[in-house]
């Protein structure tokens, strides 16, 4: 602030107002501030004026006071952005558009060019959501119907507890024997085709039954790693948490800002100087006049957003995640587990991949340059002398309870992380897991389906499917199968 001008002359109004001289000496001071000492004009009267001792004190001093009250005023801003925010829309994504230009458009009073850009971000958003509902149900296709038709089961915690076999609750394999790591396989097609040749070779050879089950033994399908799976089950949830994020400040938005026909648009002539010396000063343009914010939104459009752009938003979002902690959960192989972590993650940027590749350079123009409405006050500081602020932010930190700390230690995204974890994680062990006598989590009874309307409902929840009434596959019975010995595995015969 106290910088010389760029041509090394007069440091110009600003700064000149910052510099005040002393009445009593010829020393320059900081305006505005008590707390800052004069600083002396030459080396010759600082030497005479102060020792090096106390120029140090003093300058320690000031460099703390100094980062008082930077703090003080840093942080009043940054914590109401966090605990408050802003009324804000997705920049770079469909849905932001599709609440935003229609805004824009109305505020003009729906002109041509305006009116089209709205229709536009509409039909990109029918779009957009047309793709990732296919993309959400043809994933739910191949986890719902095409893996039981090929014969396979649900994961849950088969080899969870392998290297504590055998003996330990748990053991017994889906092939109803005893899980070993020698034994056990993380591909169920590996694994599956290992029962099929040795369940065609007891067809054929019946009377040799005893030598086929020690020579083509099949061994078990597990879990190679199961803190391996939470763990990548945990990124997941990384990457798809800041989505859930967006569509809650979408809603927050909609519920916040006025409900009044506000203006998104504005022309704003500089107030502090002619526009035209303005416009050469900082090299702007005419479009650099032209203001984009978010403003108050009428009852009826609020409706529609939340109709259109919330819960289909929402919805997506929540068969996303569901999915892809079931598609996870369903992954036995540890290398398989870190490639496809972020695999379905894509689906959600399916938005950001359509506005930045279909949107016009209009609409995408005026998504940068839209500015948030900001739900905090301005803070008191700005108003205050810097003693103030300081004596005030001294009292509240230094003065308060040492335990307030723990507001900020906690880490409360950290958390909703955890939360959602563990909630989708529960869910799909109630949904496809039953609990075994031993007390470990074996897969539900599997039916094959007999008829499949082709439909995303179908995919996705099963409506209107019917199954057989007999499993093709269900939990052997460990007592049955010797208590977990290396027993055998059961055949695959249709209807169990």
């Amino acid at each position: 602030v106290c910088a010389p001008s760029l041509g090394g002359g007069d440091p110009g109004p600003q700064a000149s107002r910052l510099w005040t001289t002393a009445p009593s000496s010829g020393e320059r001071s900081f305006a505005g501030s008590g707390m800052y000492s004069a600083i002396p004009t030459s080396e010759h009267e600082e030497q005479e004026t102060d020792t090096s001792g106390q120029r140090s004190a003093r300058d320690g001093s000031n460099t703390l006071a100094n980062a008082q009250v930077a703090a003080a005023k840093s942080m009043a801003y940054l914590i109401r952005m966090e605990a408050i925010g802003y009324c804000s829309v997705e920049k770079e994504s469909v849905y932001g558009a599709a609440v935003a230009i229609p805004q824009v458009a109305r505020s003009a009073g729906w002109s041509l060019t305006l009116t089209g850009l709205a229709i536009r971000c509409y039909m990109f958003l029918a779009l957009n959501v047309t793709l990732q509902l296919f993309l959400l149900a043809v994933i739910a296709e191949e986890m719902h119907i095409m893996n039981p038709f090929s014969g396979q089961f649900h994961l849950c915690d088969f080899g969870r507890v392998v290297d504590a076999c055998p003996g330990a609750p748990g053991c017994t394999g889906p092939g109803g024997s005893a899980l070993s790591f020698k034994r056990m396989f993380s591909s169920f097609d590996t694994w599956s085709t290992r029962v099929y040749v040795r369940d065609a070779l007891l067809r054929l050879f019946p009377d040799r039954a005893e030598e086929i089950d020690v020579a083509a033994d099949p061994g078990e399908f597990g879990l190679q790693d199961y803190y391996c799976r939470l763990v990548c089950i945990f990124i997941f949830m990384l990457g798809v948490v800041d989505d859930l994020r967006g569509t809650i400040a979408l809603f927050y938005m909609l519920i916040n800002v006025p409900t009044l026909a506000g203006t998104w648009i504005v022309y704003e002539e500089p107030a502090w100087e002619q526009k035209e010396r303005a416009k050469l000063v900082h090299g702007w343009s005419e479009l650099d006049l032209v203001k984009f914010r978010v403003a108050g939104i009428p009852l009826g459009w609020k409706f529609a957003n939340l109709a259109f752009v919330f819960f289909p938003k929402l919805y997506i979002w929540w068969t996303l995640t569901s999915g892809g902690v079931h598609f996870l959960m369903e992954t036995a192989g540890i290398v398989d587990l870190v490639i496809n972590c972020m695999a379905l993650t894509f689906v959600l940027s399916i938005d950001e991949m359509i506005f930045s590749r279909l949107l016009t350079v209009a609409s995408r123009h005026i998504m940068a340059n839209l500015e948030d409405l900001p739900m905090f006050d301005e803070p008191e500081f700005e108003r205050q002398a810097d003693e103030v602020t300081l004596q005030r932010f001294m009292e509240k930190e230094y003065g308060s309870s040492k335990l307030n700390v723990l507001c900020f230690v906690v880490p409360k995204r950290f958390l909703l992380i955890v939360v959602l974890l563990v909630l989708f994680v529960t869910k799909y062990y109630y949904e496809y897991c039953d609990r075994a006598e031993d007390g470990s989590l074996v897969s539900k009874p599997m039916f094959f389906p007999t008829s499949v309307p082709y439909n995303p409902l179908s995919f996705l929840y099963g409506y209107g499917m019917s199954l057989e009434d007999s499993p093709f596959w269900k939990m052997p019975d460990a007592a049955a199968a010797g208590g977990g010995a290396e027993t055998p595995s059961p055949s695959f015969d249709e209807g169990g």
